[in-house]
């Protein structure tokens, strides 16, 4: 065999062996907030994250039930 096809081989191997040390860890933090906006809801899930051992924000979405509103941050980490 070539050797440059050996080569490629181990490396296809090892890239697609895929290592599940590399996933993401997820949770779901929801805040309640008097009003909730886009921006807000996104600067607090951003501070939340910042503040949480090292978790990033995926997502933010605003929910609101009658007269209450919950920003629901998506906080990852790798």
């Amino acid at each position: 065999m070539d050797s440059r096809y050996i080569t490629l081989c181990i490396f296809l191997v090892l890239v697609l062996h895929g290592d599940t040390t590399l996933a993401e860890t997820c949770k779901q933090f929801p805040k309640w907030s008097p009003l909730c906006f886009s921006a807000i809801c996104k600067a607090s899930c951003f501070i939340e994250g910042k503040f949480s051992d090292g978790y990033y924000v995926k997502g933010h979405r605003c929910c609101s039930t009658g007269y209450e509103y919950v920003c629901n941050c998506l906080l990852c980490k790798n």
